[in-house]
């Protein structure tokens, strides 16, 4: 028998729920075939949302866009204000958690909240500020946001959109460095998702948890297996993002730690699993963590090759954004050589993406490291006319 909207959007969301992505890629291939058998442009969208939003899970973000596109321009053809809304929202989840895109995340939340709000639709604009506060630049922003959505979550008593909610509050929270807070967030999240019975949201909480505590040497073991914890979860769910960033956070977390031979590790778990899975996005982010460790080693040659090589992979991959990055990378570990031409010609070029972009903010940073380079060069040498050699340490 065919499935309904509501019946189908049900199944996906249960599912969902308990990590079951291939039992999602299965049945919506049958409802999306019967759908277009009969016509029903309903039951097609939700089944096309389904097997993107499950692809995007498995790692198969080429797939989850194609299908993401076709549900978008279906949404539009039947004038569904509400279905568009859900295509936008998973499109930007696919950009953002696919291919590292929030430039493009953004727009898409922004026509998602946009109409959320002229529908009156309460629940879907909370869902697209919430996806706002998950890429926002600064925590406060991100606080902003996560409050607007606890604040509907709670009038809809929607336990599972308020647990995403805190969640977000509460990593607002880990970047401002206020890890009571943070932790305190994380209680509540965790038993909003266990009373959903949402197996992944539950393992991410579970993971952050284990960042708070590895904040502090007494708990920092604890912190590390509630975070190994979350890894093995997402590998058995076979959640390529969640596994990308799970070992992300472990590096980082032994990195500040001092361990950087350990760190290693977990960073050549993402670039294997970026290989794996053959996602270039993945890649270029796994090469520019890695130059960042080259740094940390005082390896600066080798920061200057994987830097150059996450360069390159931006470009192929199109993203200005992170091409402008690296660059900048790529300038600052010059710099720190005292190798002034260099720095300003990488910070230059860094620049001018970041114009290209109209992002002021980052461009006037960039302006005033090339500024800060002729400054250097002039003390340089003056410096070795006094007869000191500078040292790059």
């Amino acid at each position: 028998m065919p499935a309904t909207v509501d019946s189908l959007r049900y199944d996906i969301e249960s599912l969902t729920k308990s990590g079951a992505f291939n039992e999602i890629v299965d049945r919506c291939h049958v409802e999306l075939t019967m759908a277009r058998r009969e016509g029903n442009h309903s039951v097609e969208i939700i089944a096309l949302l389904g097997l993107a939003q499950a692809q995007c899970s498995l790692g198969h973000f080429d797939f989850a866009r194609d299908y993401i596109n076709q549900a978008a321009d279906e949404a539009n053809a039947i004038r569904s204000v509400g279905l568009m809304i859900d295509a936008l929202l998973t499109r930007a989840r696919i950009a953002r958690e696919g291919y590292l895109q929030t430039g493009e995340a953004l727009e898409d939340y922004r026509s998602a909240v946009d109409y959320a709000f002229e529908a009156g639709d309460m629940r879907r604009y909370a869902q697209s500020v919430l996806g706002m506060g998950e890429i926002a630049a600064s925590p406060d922003e991100s606080s902003k946001h996560a409050w607007k959505a606890i604040d509907i979550a709670r009038e809809l008593k929607d336990d599972l959109l308020e647990a995403r909610a805190i969640l977000l509050l509460s990593n607002a929270f880990i970047r401002k460095n206020e890890y009571g807070k943070a932790n305190d967030g994380l209680l509540v999240a965790l038993r909003k998702a266990q009373a959903a019975k949402d197996r992944l949201l539950e393992s991410v909480i579970i993971g952050q948890q284990g960042v708070v505590l590895a904040q502090d040497g007494d708990s920092f073991e604890r912190g590390l297996e509630q975070q190994l914890t979350a890894l093995e979860v997402a590998r058995g769910l076979e959640a390529v993002f969640h596994e990308f960033m799970r070992l992300y956070t472990l590096a980082m977390t032994l990195a500040a730690a001092k361990d950087l031979a350990e760190a290693r590790r977990y960073f050549d778990q993402m670039l294997a699993l970026a290989q794996d899975i053959q996602h270039p996005p993945y890649e270029m982010y796994t090469l520019g963590m890695i130059g960042q460790w080259q740094e940390l080693r005082q390896n600066p040659e080798s920061a200057l090759s994987y830097y150059g090589r996450a360069v390159d992979m931006a470009r192929r991959v199109g993203n200005p954004h992170s091409e402008a990055r690296y660059l900048y990378a790529l300038g600052s570990v010059y710099m720190s050589q005292w190798e002034f031409a260099a720095a300003r010609q990488e910070f230059g070029k860094a620049r001018t993406i970041y114009q290209s972009l109209d992002d002021g903010r980052n461009a006037t940073r960039v302006r005033a490291s090339i500024v800060y380079t002729y400054l250097l060069a002039v003390a340089t040498r003056i410096l070795r006319l006094l007869g000191v050699q500078p040292s790059s340490e």
